[in-house]
């Protein structure tokens, strides 16, 4: 019977693609020479928009979540938000439409999907993960969208957390968590 390193096998591109149904369009910077690729790394805002890994390639975007200091950066992330309003119609009779009477914003829900890889089954770092979702408190996330979306005392609560198989792979794992934000509230007793 022959061996055969499954690692070296698998595209994570194409492992997200069939996990996750989505494929996005290719990082431009990534058949460019290093000396014609100019993009900035920062946001105007001061966010990490693009990012070495270990092997020297670019990528973009990287997701962090903070607790007490500690980073876990999510491998090969792709976020998204969903905002709602909360609004309270009420129907004028004799008149057409309705009267808006209360308006706010209600959270943000934060879909975050990613592949953590290592050179055998990556246990450390879904353990850690696992460690930060089992807080019963709410967490720091830093990324470019983040820094446009939320407020800069926002924080958000791990809601669900999804680890999946990724099919015939031993070293990589998909990870999906759904967050929601928490705002910073003052609470004035007069």
């Amino acid at each position: 019977m022959r061996y055969v390193n499954m690692k070296d096998n698998f595209n994570i591109g194409e492992l997200l693609t069939s996990a996750v149904a989505y494929k996005g369009l290719p990082f431009p910077g990534g058949w460019l020479s290093k000396d014609s690729y100019t993009r900035r790394e920062q946001s105007q805002l001061g966010a990490t928009l693009r990012k070495k890994d270990a092997s020297g390639r670019w990528y973009f975007m990287p997701v962090q979540l903070i607790h007490q200091g500690k980073h876990y950066e999510i491998p090969n992330a792709m976020i998204s938000f969903t905002g709602k309003k909360t609004i309270v119609e009420t129907p004028m009779v004799g008149r057409k439409g309705t009267v808006k009477e209360l308006i706010n914003l209600q959270d943000y829900e934060i879909s975050l999907q990613g592949v953590y890889e290592g050179e055998d089954f990556p246990d450390e770092e879904l353990a850690e993960l696992n460690t930060l979702y089992n807080l019963n408190e709410s967490v720091e996330i830093d990324c470019a969208l983040t820094s446009i979306f939320l407020d800069q005392d926002d924080r958000v609560v791990i809601k669900s957390i999804d680890v999946s198989d990724v099919k015939g792979t031993e070293n990589m794992q998909l990870v999906k968590m759904n967050l929601v934000t928490d705002c910073y509230f003052e609470l004035v007793i007069e």
